[in-house]
């Protein structure tokens, strides 16, 4: 095959190679050898002079390695025609001293949206560089980026963000402003960096006035209204739409980053192909729409990987990836997405994503995934997040790696967020009964175990949970608390019954790692076996912040829980918060009505969230952090000796203006010290 048809076609990824001599001030880098995607037998013509060009997504930088970046930027001004496009690097902002570059014009390709993705090779080591693109005489802002170090360079500090979740249509986007007044080596995006929704119900509420509603040019109205987007030219508009904001090409011109996609990069809760948007969606393949999504992600995204549109699957791209920074760390990037196997519980088995991808039974997740698995241990192929080759891999980047830190680009989190049902309840009549019977505080411990029995041996054959309470009665008799105040009490808690399904051991979310946790078991064995340390997972997607120790196995008695790793779970940058949905629930689902209380308290119209309370009581095992109604980023500084993060919890709307600069409300520290799969949680900044 012709090798710029390969390029066109195949992959897109343009090449340059610095020289290792200056081009000197005001000296041109310009090649005038035959370019990457250019016209053949001779130098890339010149752009239409009549036409007036554009950088309309501004300039970013990405996959920073010892000795290569890749740069991007979008052209508009010729939608018919390829056009002609000079990149420049230089080591100083006003280029005065330009590196010398082959193939140093490429051109921009009208199939591939008129982005660039251009790869400079050659380079130094943990050095500063600056980069611009020109096309005829229209000049793009200069972007600034820096190479990783030396794999053998001792480094003493190595400082990065981590984000996730940008949906355009809900809050503001001030955590940008914030992020680009950072000290940063670069900046790593756990994904969701586009929604493919416009109006769905988890986009309710109010949203900046910087950021007008969204229209796809196709897309496709689904059951509940929504909007999502369906072909290329769809998720072309988002990227373009998202890009075009100020704040997000600030950051992308200020730093490197290093992106993985999550879900709504194609579809919300999505595995391989499959949508999940109502229930048996997922039945049937979406495989041009994956593509669609593949295509868009890979054309607006600084990352060295490689498309392949002659494979007519789903699977025709890996993004999956890894990187190294001197000695201090190694990162790992994963898709959890590509390859990912359908959710355990079916939603057809269920007929709601409630019951099936949140709050799920314990007990019958544990029992589908072994039935799944076949009974077999070793058998993750049917119940996988990273697939086998993925897995695989995985185990030989944290086993061969030498570096200090194993920093792990992780899209859901690792930590075990559940709900004991029959331990929720019995404190929330525990608490109902002594205000009822002040005169019994004294008691409280004993009246709450006897209320877990008696929820325990209760009778669940029907709709609500039926008991009369003789555990209860017992201890209120051996206290001489008089028969008829016994008689009061025990009428008010009957009234209080909940749901019998209430009375279960839940886990909150199975569509992140709870959901496969025989693999995630397996994977935890193989660093505990192998003595593999210093492991820290960087995660998104729940909107919340978390942090915690990952356990070899959460299942086990609490005298053998076992912590591996550690996992850092970021805020979204301004999506929902994780208490919004939870709270939504409680509201609007009359089975978990009588869970409010554990989600949140109101009184004169105030709410206040009970929520991280509520986690925090049933997983402080493991969970050392957890702020459930936030917005916001993280901030991680990395020696040898101690990994220190920082939460930064953003303001809320002014109205529907982003908040003043400072836009940050609070900060929360936490510490990993080298060779501890453990978290320390510092006093709020």
């Amino acid at each position: 095959m012709d090798r710029r048809k390969f390029l066109k076609w195949g992959s897109f990824l343009t090449v340059s190679v610095a020289t290792t001599s200056l081009a000197g001030c005001g000296g041109s880098n310009d090649d005038d050898g035959n370019e990457s995607g250019g016209e053949s037998g001779g130098q890339t013509p010149p752009a239409n002079g009549s036409i007036t060009y554009s950088f309309p997504q501004g300039v970013a930088s990405g996959d920073p390695r010892p000795d290569s970046i890749v740069l991007w930027t979008r052209i508009e001004g010729d939608a018919e025609n390829a056009v002609p496009v000079k990149v420049e690097l230089a080591y100083d902002e006003a280029f005065t001293q330009k590196v010398n570059l082959t193939d140093a014009t490429i051109n921009a390709e009208p199939d591939w949206d008129h982005t660039v993705r251009h790869k400079i090779t050659n380079l130094l080591a943990g050095t500063t560089y600056y980069y611009r693109f020109t096309v005829g005489g229209t000049v793009s802002t200069v972007g600034r980026t820096r190479t990783a170090p030396a794999e053998a360079a001792s480094v003493d500090e190595l400082r990065f963000a981590f984000i996730s979740c940008q949906d355009w249509s809900v809050n503001h986007w001030a955590a940008f402003d914030e992020l680009v007044k950072e000290d940063l080596d670069f900046i790593v995006h756990l994904g969701d960096y586009v929604y493919e929704t416009v109006g769905a119900d988890f986009q309710s509420g109010v949203v900046e006035s910087a950021h007008g509603k969204l229209t796809l040019p196709d897309g496709t109205v689904g059951a509940d209204g929504a909007t999502y987007a369906t072909t290329l030219a769809d998720y072309r508009t988002l990227y373009r739409s998202y890009r075009s904001d100020p704040r997000l090409q600030a950051l992308h011109a200020r730093f490197p980053m290093i992106a993985i996609w999550d879900d709504h990069e194609f579809s919300d809760d999505c595995w391989q192909d499959h949508q999940t948007y109502e229930v048996g969606d997922d039945e049937t393949p979406r495989t041009a729409r994956r593509r669609s999504a593949n295509q868009a992600w890979f054309e607006f995204m600084p990352a060295d990987v490689s498309l392949d549109l002659s494979n007519p699957s789903f699977n025709n791209i890996q993004i999956y990836r890894a990187f190294r920074f001197g000695k201090l760390a190694s990162l790992v990037m994963t898709d959890q997405r590509l390859y990912r196997t359908d959710h355990v519980i079916a939603e057809t088995e269920i007929g709601s994503e409630i019951g099936s991808r949140y709050f799920v039974p314990k007990a019958l997740l544990a029992f589908e995934e072994t039935t799944k698995m076949g009974g077999d241990p070793d058998n993750l192929t049917p119940v996988s997040i990273l697939g086998d080759t993925q897995r695989a891999w995985w185990k030989r980047q944290m086993q061969n790696s030498t570096a200090t830190w194993k920093l792990w680009g992780n899209e859901v989190s690792l930590l075990r967020m559940q709900v004991d049902g029959t331990r929720a309840v019995a404190g929330l009549m525990t608490q109902g009964l002594l205000a009822l019977a002040p005169s019994l505080a004294g008691l409280a411990s004993q009246i709450n175990d006897a209320l877990v029995q008696d929820l325990t041996d209760a009778d669940k054959s029907e709709t609500v949970a039926q008991t009369s309470f003789d555990n209860l009665t017992a201890l209120l008799q051996g206290a001489s608390v008089p028969s008829a105040t016994i008689t009061t009490i025990v009428g008010a808690l009957t009234a209080q019954l909940p749901p019998s399904m209430l009375l279960n051991e839940y886990l909150l979310n199975v569509d992140q790692w709870d959901g496969f946790n025989a693999e995630r078991k397996n994977m935890m064995a193989h660093l505990r076996d192998h003595g593999i340390q210093n492991v820290v997972a960087l995660t998104g997607d729940i909107h919340a912040f978390f942090a915690g120790s990952v356990m070899a196995d959460y299942d086990v008695a609490t005298a053998d829980l076992e912590p591996v790793m550690v996992d850092l779970v970021t805020a979204g940058v301004s999506s929902n918060s994780f208490f919004s949905y939870f709270k939504n629930v409680v509201d609007t689902n009359p089975a978990f009505a009588a869970a409010r209380a554990l989600i949140y308290s109101e009184s004169a119209g105030v709410i206040t969230n009970t929520f991280n309370d509520t986690l925090n009581l049933f997983n402080s095992n493991w969970m050392k952090y957890a702020d459930t109604n936030a917005q916001g980023y993280a901030v991680v500084s990395l020696t040898e000796s101690q990994l220190s993060c920082t939460f930064k919890k953003l303001k809320p709307l002014d109205g529907d203006q982003a908040p003043a600069s400072p836009a940050v409300a609070s900060q929360q520290v936490l510490t990993v010290a080298a060779g501890d799969p453990n978290v320390s949680v510092v006093l709020p900044v």
